[in-house]
């Protein structure tokens, strides 16, 4: 009865510990996630300020062609 105590004892312990390593990946796996999406999103406001300033440098290098012919 003794040795079944100790496996018993072990098997919870080892439990905990899988609990524990599983919760812990999945933290991992958030933060993995936030920093993807975090990345993905910067460039996709970079990019869109950037068409934006071209765009802008586009409408006014031809409105001031325009002023001068």
């Amino acid at each position: 009865m003794d040795r079944n105590n100790r496996l018993q004892k072990s098997l919870d312990t080892l439990k905990k510990s899988l609990e524990a390593l599983n919760m812990a990946i999945d933290r991992q796996h958030l933060a993995t996630n936030n920093m993807e999406q975090s990345t993905k999103e910067y460039f996709q406001v970079k990019n869109h300020l950037e068409m934006k300033g071209l765009k802008g440098r586009e409408w006014k290098s031809n409105s001031t062609k325009r002023s001068n012919t």
